[in-house]
């Protein structure tokens, strides 16, 4: 394992105790989930699942958590949140 993929997997592990704390609590509470798909060269690919995934304010609750996302990961290039379809 290189250094690169370890400080991937921390950052990862950073971000997905983020997720829990601050953004999946509301997310659950709608009846949806938020589950990280991978984090790659500064992207961090994620989906949401379950209500969410289909909710008609899908786009608006996609953006605001790419955006708190980034706000605390700053060192991110992207957080992209794919179509559960």
């Amino acid at each position: 394992m290189n250094l690169s993929s370890v400080n991937s997997a921390t950052q990862r592990q950073a971000i997905q105790r983020f997720i829990d704390e601050k953004i999946a609590p509301g997310v659950q509470s709608h009846g949806g989930d938020v589950v990280i798909e991978s984090l790659e060269n500064g992207v961090l690919k994620m989906s949401l699942s379950g209500a969410c995934g289909t909710c008609n304010v899908q786009a608006y609750t996609s953006e605001s958590i790419a955006n708190y996302i980034l706000e605390e990961f700053p060192e991110l290039d992207d957080v992209v949140i794919t179509d559960p379809s």
